[in-house]
């Protein structure tokens, strides 16, 4: 991964910086898709740390109501026994279990037949390169995984605040439009599908889902 965003980011106050305001919730969402949290994490996210961020996806109509239903799972964190071990077997549960049946965060799984690392990932790993884009070589995974593939979109609307062009802006509707808000849906599904502690990582998917179908 190139950046981090944590719970304590805010977006920004000024309403022409709305790139820069894309840029940091992709780099909000791929964070937390990147890995488990940590306890200081989670104590921030417990501490409302992350309202700034739900409070302005909120007055999106579009995504009101899954990031309601975000804000609240991280309000019954509280109620788990032990949160932080609890969310990890959440995360491990859900994307790094058998790819077959769990809602593994890999494009290729959904848009090439089951197939790992399949085409979406090569078109993935094109995509990159182009941009001159480095992965961080401490996460071990494919181009085609989500926190790559929203860390990727993050950085590209970091470049085009810096310098809009119209067609820099239709790449990236291009692309949340054919690698992202094309699979998402079925990931979301599995989600849902799939017995965790808690709803945080189900919801947190789910508004990711609309997000990328919104944008």
């Amino acid at each position: 991964m190139t950046h981090s965003t944590t719970a304590g980011d805010s977006l920004p106050l000024n309403a022409t910086e709305y790139w820069q305001q894309q840029a940091l919730l992709c780099q909000w969402f791929s964070t937390l898709l990147s890995r488990e949290l940590s306890e200081a994490e989670l104590k921030a996210y417990q501490g409302g740390d992350a309202d700034p961020l739900l409070d302005e996806l909120a007055l999106q109509p579009a995504l009101a109501e899954p990031t309601s239903r975000l804000h609240q799972a991280i309000g019954l964190l509280s109620l788990l026994a032990h949160p932080r071990l609890e969310l990890a077997a959440d995360f491990a549960g859900l994307f790094l279990s058998d790819a077959r049946h769990s809602p593994a965060p890999y494009a290729s799984l959904y848009q090439d037949k089951g197939t790992f690392n399949g085409p979406a990932a090569q078109r993935m790993a094109s995509r990159l390169a182009a941009a001159g884009y480095a992965v961080d070589g401490d996460f071990k995974e494919p181009a085609d995984h989500l926190a790559v593939m929203l860390d990727y979109l993050a950085e590209g609307y970091r470049r085009l605040a810096m310098a809009p062009t119209p067609e820099a802006e239709a790449d990236l509707k291009r692309f949340v439009g054919e690698e992202l808000a094309s699979w998402l849906p079925e990931l979301s599904r599995r989600a849902q599908n799939t017995d965790t502690a808690s709803d945080f990582y189900p919801a947190l998917v789910t508004l990711i889902t609309a997000f990328c179908q919104h944008v």
